[in-house]
């Protein structure tokens, strides 16, 4: 399972810097999910740098994660940007 999240590096532009398991490292441009409702409160940029790993995912509390296969799926390879 490549897609387990190991550590998460949030930024002030919306972007979450992660390694994978394997030692992928990829960046996931947050910032086009801040229309949708659930994530109004990661709108608060001080919130929104509290992202940490918690189950091998990125979770911010008990009512905002991400499912890290999707994290995998839709983040960019590092070395490709």
């Amino acid at each position: 399972m490549d897609w387990q999240v190991l550590a998460v590096e949030p930024t002030s532009d919306y972007k979450l810097y992660l390694t994978f398991k394997g030692g992928v490292k990829k960046v996931f441009d947050f910032s086009p999910m801040l229309e949708k409702e659930i994530n109004k409160p990661l709108r608060n940029i001080n919130f929104f740098m509290k992202a940490k790993v918690h189950h091998h995912t990125v979770m911010w509390n008990d009512n905002l994660d991400l499912c890290p296969e999707y994290l995998f799926e839709n983040s960019v390879a590092i070395n490709s940007l």
